[in-house]
């Protein structure tokens, strides 16, 4: 885990250049043009005051100082959905507290980040108290106490809120057995322990869905190119090109996609070098956000996905112009069909949670929840970003392009499956933006956008 860099990459590009059409599966088909919906609306999260997540905003008849431009006939990429990561850490603040689980999971709540997705880890990370990975006796795996709270979690509290949640698991490790470190800290996965540890991995991810956990994705690694004092494992591309070859058609009799690599913008050589040693395996690249720039991601003979970034130290206002120019504007114009973030909550008092035996493991990382000693819950500036995502561009959406006549306010845009247009918006200036959509030559009503803050506009194809 490496602290996410906070420098804004300069000359943004605010119109989205569009490459070719992702294949994922929208779960629901898109109608370009429906108008199934009227709505003209606006919420906005502010980037100076903590309290204030997804609010309606009011319509003013005064003179735009910004308009967007939404043309619904470039289409792009479709739209898996928001997540967080559901590590020991966040399954210990999250199980009991109501209030937590509904502000991620409850897509009823106007204030919810109303997750799609969550990511499970198949092994301890550094969020984790202890080591653990799953017993495997060469047939059948045996989850240890860790994974089944987090099972439980997920079928008791988070699937009732959102019965289509969907899940995507990876492990940080194989077995100490099956590495040459023989240990779940750091060292790379043993030559030769490829076959076992493909098995074992379709073996996991068949538990898990015999139970009803809606396991949709698996990752081989998580982080293939890093190993440190907590649980990690280096995979070389040809251990993750054969383990890919093994297991991509029993988790596709499944059900289950294979997802590659699942490391860095950085690492895009990888991800080429691994999608071509085995063809036809991947059904999508996974991506993270700690090294190099989202425009790695673009070109793709798969869909893209980041997978994991999280906050660390960074203000409010700091983090709503990192992630809406490099987690939305950029990502989405370089292909990525979905958004998740590290810790879906952590403890406001340090160290709770953490794995006390590492020197290295992300002592600074922000849950997208904070939760405190008397279980009282605070949303941080990465809850407000999913949640305003996630109205913006529902699972299913198509990505589309957008313009602005403003420089500093960008955006992007969606046609979600009801044929609705949603748009994400951040205005990076120091002075409220007056601020109109336009979609097919239909010019929405004009709102009032706060200095630093994030919003969503919805409205209907012309």
């Amino acid at each position: 885990m490496t602290r996410r860099g906070l420098a804004l990459l300069v000359g943004l590009a605010l119109v989205l250049a569009l490459g070719a059409t992702a294949s994922a599966r929208p779960r629901v088909p898109v109608h370009l043009g429906a108008s199934v919906v009227t709505v003209d609306r606006m919420t906005l999260s502010s980037g100076a005051d903590a309290a204030r997540t997804v609010v309606p905003v009011a319509a003013t008849t005064a003179a735009a100082t910004a308009t967007v431009t939404v043309d619904t006939s470039r289409r792009a990429q479709v739209w898996r959905g928001v997540g967080a990561a559901l590590t020991d850490a966040a399954v210990v603040q999250l199980g009991g507290n109501d209030a937590a689980t509904r502000l991620l999971f409850d897509r009823t709540r106007t204030d919810g980040a109303r997750l799609d997705w969550v990511r499970l880890p198949l092994s301890s990370t550094d969020f984790s108290t202890r080591l653990w990975t799953w017993g495997w006796d060469g047939r059948r795996v045996t989850p240890p106490a860790e994974a089944r709270r987090a099972v439980d979690y997920l079928l008791t509290r988070a699937l009732p809120l959102n019965p289509d949640l969907e899940v995507v698991v990876a492990p940080w490790s194989a077995p100490a057995s099956m590495k040459d470190s023989r240990s779940l800290r750091g060292g790379s996965l043993l030559v030769g322990a490829e076959a076992s540890y493909a098995s074992m991995l379709v073996a996991q991810a068949a538990w898990l869905r015999e139970r009803g956990v809606p396991v949709s994705a698996l990752s081989i690694v998580n982080e293939p190119g890093h190993a440190s004092d907590y649980t990690t494992m280096r995979m070389s591309d040809e251990q993750l090109a054969r383990v890919a070859a093994a297991v991509a058609p029993r988790l596709r009799a499944l059900g289950v996609d294979l997802w590659a690599v699942d490391h860095n913008w950085s690492d895009r050589a990888r991800v080429d070098a691994v999608l071509a040693q085995a063809p036809g395996a991947h059904a999508a690249a996974a991506f993270h956000c700690y090294g190099g720039t989202p425009d790695q991601m673009a070109g793709l003979p798969v869909p893209s996905i980041l997978t994991e970034c999280t906050g660390t130290t960074d203000s409010r206002w700091g983090t709503f112009r990192w992630d809406s120019a490099h987690l939305v504007v950029r990502s989405v114009r370089a292909g990525s069909g979905g958004l998740m973030f590290w810790n879906a909550a952590l403890s406001t008092t340090p160290g709770v949670g953490l794995d006390a035996g590492s020197q290295w493991g992300c002592k600074t990382c922000r849950g997208v929840l904070a939760v405190a000693p008397d279980r009282t819950v605070t949303t941080g500036p990465e809850h407000a970003v999913l949640a305003q995502l996630a109205r913006a561009a529902r699972p299913g959406a198509v990505s589309v392009a957008s313009s602005t006549t403003s420089w500093s306010v960008w955006s992007s845009a969606f046609v979600r499956p009801d044929g609705t247009v949603g748009v994400y918006g951040y205005n990076d200036t120091g002075q409220t933006q007056l601020v109109r959509v336009v979609v097919g030559g239909t010019t929405s009503r004009t709102y009032a956008v706060e200095a630093g803050a994030v919003f969503t506009w919805e409205g209907t194809v012309a």
